[in-house]
């Protein structure tokens, strides 16, 4: 099982951040353990009008290791102040690792990250700035596992103005991870056993009650709360401008069933979230030659954002 489950996690946000001058914030959760996070202020002297939280994946290293949030994804609007927080149990003395299944992962993430302490994280952390900081935009950006947090977070937090999420999937997830078994199989082998077997693994655990588990370096609570999400009715409750991206050459997520979940929220009225596919993207926004393609994707977010934000400066996108 946990052979075929490695299929369905390809990171895409990858490097190692050059971030040594930012300092560590923390807060205090519930549990009395801390939330690592860090505030990124453009210009100390003169205070951005304008924050933006970047939500990494899945994956098990430090946000501040993930080069493309610096290079690329802070971009969509240059002049924000820039806020990042790490998943439980994880800080920036973790160093980056590109391994799927990472033998120094920590005991306390495996045992403790899913999308619902991953959003009480996100309103602490908020909490905490507000008191510090009077932003008149707050924007929220995330990919792959980190769109679907985005779109949790935005359904439950009433002050954010614009959320862009991109490769996060369709309405269920049982439906992406049968998309990635298909992508991924060997074209020699009928993937339907393999299927089946993860069909069951899900029944499994929807159906059951807490038990002690750990597959792809996530526990019980992981797995049963984003089987159990429905992406479909979490956007339906969104009322602020939401942008979702999709990647047409995705082999971690459905774009069909994307595609699907969209045009019901047509269908359905909800004309405050706009769509736009990039079919010859995969869920790295690599196009067919493999060439990188965040920066064009950047741009066209930086547009939309213009179009959607109420501030006093245009932010543009510095040129190469």
């Amino acid at each position: 099982m946990k052979t075929i489950l490695k299929l369905f996690f390809i990171i895409f946000l990858a490097g190692a951040a050059k971030a040594n001058s930012i300092d560590e914030h923390r807060v205090k959760r519930a549990d009395g353990t801390n939330i690592s996070y860090y505030q990124i202020q453009q210009s100390p002297s003169k205070p951005s009008e304008t924050l933006l939280l970047i939500l990494q994946g899945s994956d098990c290293n430090s946000v501040l290791k993930i080069e493309s949030i610096f290079t690329d994804y802070k971009n969509i609007w240059p002049e924000a102040d820039l806020l990042l927080i790490e998943k439980y149990g994880i800080d920036s003395k973790l160093s980056y690792s590109l391994e799927d299944e990472r033998a120094d992962c920590p005991d306390q993430y495996i045992q403790n990250d899913n999308p619902e302490q991953r959003v009480s994280d996100i309103q602490d952390v908020l909490d905490a700035v507000r008191k510090d900081y009077k932003y008149q935009n707050y924007i929220i950006l995330g990919g792959s596992e980190g769109a679907v947090i985005a779109n949790l977070a935005t359904a439950r937090i009433d002050y954010i103005d614009a959320t862009i999420s991109f490769n996060g999937g369709g309405r269920k997830f049982i439906d992406d991870l049968i998309h990635s078994i298909t992508s991924n199989h060997p074209v020699s082998e009928d993937p339907e056993m393999s299927i089946k077997e993860v069909k069951n693994f899900a029944a499994q655990i929807l159906n059951s009650e807490e038990f002690d588990f750990e597959a792809s370096q996530h526990s019980y609570n992981w797995w049963h709360q984003s089987l159990a999400i429905d992406q479909q009715e979490v956007l339906m409750s969104v009322d602020i401008p939401l942008l979702i991206i999709q990647g047409g050459r995705d082999l971690s997520v459905s774009p069909q069933m994307v595609d699907k979940m969209m045009l019901t929220l047509e269908d359905l009225g909800k004309d405050n979230i706009e769509y736009r596919k990039y079919k010859e993207l995969d869920h790295g926004l690599k196009d067919i030659n493999g060439r990188n393609m965040r920066k064009e994707v950047v741009k066209d977010i930086n547009l939309w954002l213009k179009s959607k934000l109420k501030t006093s400066n245009k932010s543009q996108i510095p040129a190469n």
